[in-house]
């Protein structure tokens, strides 16, 4: 990336501004939401969760507001002769969804509510939410004699990506000076409104593969918890300095710096934690961060191993990023700055989050590659141009020694705008860090899987995906460039989603990912359409329903497995453990023996045999013989294996008690 100027930033105490409750609507009447911004001076108590403590002071929704949605087909009249009876001024009906908005008397809210909803015609009636929206307080422009640009400007307003409300920003001319430009209102990704819902965990790590992060400045102190090279041989270097200094310092800045701390800028991954990998020819990962984020390009080398023609997908690094999607990471990478639609690596693998860049009036950048209807390998889009973010200290050291500037690295921070899909990568990066903490709080990447089978990365990048928009501030199409639209903070984590699948609940068929629609499980088959298993037997509601060859989602008794019960023939055996133990659910004379290894219907000297010879680990098991022989755990002295469990020394002793003639285990 091309860097374009520098910044340094004073250090101010720290403010908790937030947004919250003063109705817009007064000087407004077509505003969608009740916004304005209080502000709150010093830092909440540490015993108090974050934000709490404002929300507790501010009125949860607009004293004199009501929002009601009519069912299908209701009158005019009858709609009209409601809002008189219940003295309700209709104020407008907001397109798409026909919600009507109404006027009640002050301090009335919760009684014209229960009035609309006792009506048979009404759909839902609700009061109109405040929103409270947290904003950062990241300090002040230092003004020109600091080396600034704009004086009293507010760092977090220069981060338009963030929270645009078309205030004015820096930009830059062709010849790279410093200019005014104001942006287009919601042309950003819900930054604050996201923040309000979590400001994410130190728990989750951020992995930065790139040219190294200046760890040791005030902005990243502290955030980054694993820092390797891997590329020792190239660089004597761990923190960022090289050809393209400060590349991903900038990258870091942008996906997890220190937030609200009065100095320098916001991460959009807050409390995120850092992992500084400095790559640049090849790697090898072996710690399991949360997410990773990539902000390059896999490039065609020649025989003197420089760059020819568009970046390409080594075999090596395939199979890493596959090796790391299995193991329940989030990959993210820049699609590229070449304004075409040729795809490039690693951002086209379908196990990476590829993403273009949006500029301040929510078009696609000039300069960013995309992807387009029929070959959408973009899958996202995010803020990437005249991005504020942080630079290592060493250059702003040089720099205001040699300018005559004052800088303090110990209080301040070294900023610097830079544009790019780089730049647009880590905001989705930051952004999967806050839904992972937010969905699955303490989960680790190669363990975490969703009460449906679902492996938790997909999870996240599905709530990624579903929440984005697809229409920008300006009425932009962003599936013409995009699969599934510009990045939305608050959207990928605020949807309804009960299943934790990654789809929303509105649009999602199968809610529990069972096989069976939800509306079949619940007018035709009974079963609970979140729940995946039923009966609790191990196998999925649909498969016990479609056992044996019938037409799809339909239960025909004596064919087909009952997913609500447990033991479908009555013969005192579990319908999974009979399947994996090789036998027929559906017939009751066609059991297993537990311990029988062999398949001979008794357990004898053979079987305590076979048992001692897997357990010293010179015999493996097929899975129908581990499954006759997971003997133990035992329930009320009755042997209640897992499906899935290891065979040991409990289940050899077992079977040895069995084989002398114990009738009871």
């Amino acid at each position: 990336m091309q860097r374009l100027t520098k910044r340094f930033s004073g250090s101010l105490s720290v403010l908790l501004a937030l947004l919250s409750a003063v109705s817009l609507y007064a000087a407004q009447p077509a505003a969608p939401a009740d916004l304005a911004e209080i502000r709150v001076a010093g830092p909440l108590p540490t015993s108090v969760p974050w934000g709490a403590d404002v929300r507790a002071r501010v009125p949860r929704f607009a004293p004199d507001r009501l929002l009601v949605k009519f069912r299908p087909g209701t009158a005019a009249a009858e709609i009209a002769r409601m809002h008189r009876k219940n003295a309700a001024k209709p104020l407008r009906e907001i397109p798409g969804i026909g919600v009507h908005v109404l006027q009640v008397p002050r301090g009335s809210v919760r009684k014209k509510q229960a009035r609309y909803r006792a009506n048979p015609n009404v759909e839902y009636a609700e009061p109109d939410y405040y929103r409270v929206l947290v904003i950062p307080d990241e300090g002040n422009d230092p003004g020109p004699d600091a080396g600034g640009v704009f004086t009293g400007r507010e760092y977090f307003e220069e981060q338009w990506g963030l929270n645009n409300a078309g205030q004015d920003h820096t930009s830059f001319d062709l010849f790279g000076n410093p200019i005014q430009v104001s942006g287009v209102p919601d042309a950003d990704i819900d930054a604050p409104e996201g923040w309000d819902i979590t400001t994410g965990n130190p728990a989750v790590k951020i992995a930065i593969l790139d040219t190294g992060i200046d760890c040791d400045s005030i902005e990243h102190t502290g955030k980054c918890v694993e820092e390797i090279s891997f590329v020792g041989d190239y660089s004597d270097y761990l923190d960022d300095p090289g050809d393209y200094v400060g590349h991903g310092t900038h990258v870091a800045g942008i996906a997890a710096v220190h937030t609200n701390n009065g100095i320098g800028v916001s991460g959009v991954g807050w409390n995120s934690s850092l992992g500084n990998l400095k790559t640049c020819f090849a790697y090898q990962l072996e710690i399991i961060p949360h997410v990773i984020n990539m902000s390059y390009g896999s490039d065609q080398l020649d025989e003197n191993n420089d760059p020819v023609g568009p970046p390409v997908q080594p075999n090596t690094e395939t199979a890493a990023i596959a090796y790391a999607w299995s193991r329940g990471v989030v990959l993210v990478a820049a699609a590229g700055n070449d304004n075409n639609s040729v795809r490039i690596y690693p951002a086209a693998n379908d196990d990476v989050i590829a993403v273009a860049a949006t500029d301040h009036i929510d078009d696609r950048a000039s300069f960013s590659t995309f992807s387009i209807p029929g070959d959408h390998w973009v899958s996202l889009m995010a803020p990437g141009v005249d991005t504020l973010s942080t630079n290592p200290v060493f250059d702003c050291i040089f720099l205001a020694d040699l300018l005559g500037f004052p800088f303090d690295p110990l209080t301040e921070s070294c900023l610097t705008w830079k544009s790019g899909t780089s730049m647009a990568s880590p905001h989705v990066a930051g952004a999967a860090a806050l839904v992972w903490a937010h969905l699955f709080p303490g989960e680790l990447p190669q363990s975490c899987i969703n009460p449906s089978g679902v492996s938790c990365n997909v999870v996240v990048r599905n709530h990624l995906e579903a929440g984005a928009d697809t229409v920008g501030a300006l009425g932009q199409n962003f599936l013409a460039w995009s699969q599934y639209g510009r990045l939305n903070l608050h959207g990928a984590l605020a949807f309804a989603d009960n299943d934790a699948d990654g789809i929303p609940d509105a649009t999602d068929p199968d809610d529990d990912n069972d096989g069976l629609s939800d509306l079949d499980e619940i007018n035709d088959i009974g079963t609970d359409p979140l729940v995946a298993d039923s009966d609790g037997d191990g196998l999925l509601d649909g498969f016990e329903v479609n056992y044996k060859p019938n037409p799809a989602d339909t239960y025909t008794p004596g064919q087909d497995l009952n997913p609500l019960a447990a033991d479908t023939d009555t013969d005192g055996f579990n319908d999974g453990m009979e399947l994996a133990a090789g036998y027929d659910p559906l017939d009751e004379a066609d059991f297993p023996v537990w311990g029988d290894i062999n398949d001979d219907r008794v357990v004898d000297t053979i079987d305590v045999l076979l048992a001692a010879r897997a357990v010293l680990g010179l015999l493996v098991l097929d899975s129908a013989q581990q499954a006759r022989g997971n003997v133990a755990p035992l329930e009320a002295g009755i042997p209640n294996p897992p499906l899935v469990d290891e065979f040991n020394l409990a289940d050899q002793l077992l079977i040895m008690r069995k084989a002398m003639g114990s009738t009871s285990y």
